[in-house]
């Protein structure tokens, strides 16, 4: 649950930057293809950015690391159930889901009626396209590869030659497609505001490419009058492409707008608007894991002992320690020692405890600590005390002396259902 929090709170973080670049520097501006494309990337891209996990930073040099070991709690037990937590993770997944299915239904629901238009019209067959009549149409619309034609117009008039080159671009450019898959988007992600404004958006560049199509014989004032006239308040399906989508200003204030400014430098600042995003986000687990962030501040400077006063201790030495079997044996131990904190259990906590200590030249543990924000519910103790409870290590040596040497150690305490 708490997993699936972050990569949805990730996830409106992208969607919410990537529209406030598109409504800056590309809404109403004449590149529509490239609109068209920025604005389903737009979608993909907040989708799986959050997924994204980056590894090129590596443990500090400095002080010696081990392995990370991960504490697995199972959230089926009678204590998890007495804390509360499971239910309500239950509870709200209820909803969300109940939501998304409403949603999903709707558009099933809205397929069937146009297919059930589709097999009650009247057919006439082309090339490309089919053109069907029917009563209940009043306006215009397309949907893949079918004109509904509307009572408002005959096909051989004037008007209706261009409204038929605008239906026809809707089918050639596939923008049925564009519209399943955004309503998709907004079906699943239904709590996130920016996916429904990149649905509009997107709505209406599709119209802006097929009003240029359609007025590309014409003048585009004849073509703007044609589509005033046609501007009808109708009940419309959602999956589909009328030709009197409002607001009607927009397109024909973009039928008049052929140049832009800085479209080049307007096109182009996204590509490292995405690194940079993807870097920031990709990289994001891998710094929570391995440098907390006081830690940043210690790693410059020699580790300071307290319970070993007045003997130096080493960051970097010729053979550093090792614990008796290797890094294998002690995520053995640690994995058997540690107990999950039940007051972390109960609550859901979850996150990485730094600790930091010094293997002495006896080989015993001292100065046992931890680094970084606290987690709390007791995960800083827990890992303190076990590893307090280390047995002896093999120490470090520096010159062939056996000296103190300071070690990190992260612990990753998680819990699944």
């Amino acid at each position: 649950m708490i997993a699936l929090t972050i990569y949805l709170v990730k996830m409106l973080i992208c969607a919410g930057i990537l529209y406030a670049y598109y409504a800056l520097a590309l809404k109403n501006n004449p590149f529509h293809r490239w609109n068209r494309g920025y604005l389903l990337l737009a979608t993909v891209a907040s989708i799986l950015l959050p997924l994204l996990q980056l590894s090129f930073i590596t443990a500090p040099a400095p002080t010696y690391s081990g392995p990370l070991v991960t504490v697995v709690a199972y959230m089926t037990s009678p204590v998890q159930q007495a804390g509360g937590f499971g239910p309500t993770s239950n509870i709200i997944t209820g909803i969300y889901g109940f939501i998304t299915l409403l949603m999903v239904l709707n558009m099933v629901r809205n397929w069937f009626l146009i297919k059930r238009l589709a097999r009650q019209g009247d057919r006439m067959t082309f090339d490309n396209y089919q053109l069907i009549r029917h009563p209940q149409v009043k306006s215009t619309f397309s949907f893949f590869g079918n004109i509904f034609w509307g009572e408002e117009l005959t096909p051989d008039s004037e008007e209706g030659k261009q409204v038929l080159r605008h239906e026809l671009e809707h089918i050639n450019g596939r923008h049925t497609a564009d519209k399943l898959f955004l309503q998709l988007a907004c079906a699943i992600f239904w709590f996130n505001p920016f996916f429904h404004l990149f649905k509009r958006e997107l709505a209406m560049v599709h119209e802006f490419l097929a009003d240029k199509a359609a007025a590309n014989e014409n003048a585009p004032d004849d073509y703007a009058r044609t589509l005033l006239q046609m501007t009808l308040q109708t009940k419309r399906l959602l999956l589909t492409n009328t030709f009197a989508q409002a607001p009607v200003k927009r397109r024909i204030l973009m039928l008049f707008t052929h140049n832009a400014n800085h479209t080049f430098m307007k096109k182009s600042i996204i590509f490292p608007v995405f690194v940079l995003m993807a870097l920031v986000i990709g990289c994001q687990q891998d710094l929570d894991i391995k440098m907390p962030d006081t830690a940043k501040n210690m790693l410059a400077s020699p580790f300071q002992s307290q319970a070993s006063a007045g003997d130096k201790v080493f960051t970097f030495v010729t053979d550093p320690p090792k614990f008796n079997g290797g890094e294998a044996e002690l995520s053995k131990f640690l994995s058997r020692s540690i107990r999950y904190p039940k007051a972390a259990y109960k609550k859901g906590t979850t996150g990485t405890v730094f600790v930091q200590f010094v293997v002495k030249a006896d080989g015993s543990i001292a100065d046992v600590k931890t680094v970084g924000k606290a987690i709390g519910d007791g995960l800083e103790e827990e890992s303190i005390r076990v590893v307090e409870a280390m047995p002896k290590w093999t120490p470090g040596k520096q010159d062939g002396q056996f000296v103190n040497v300071a070690f990190n150690l992260p612990i990753r305490y998680v819990l699944q259902e």
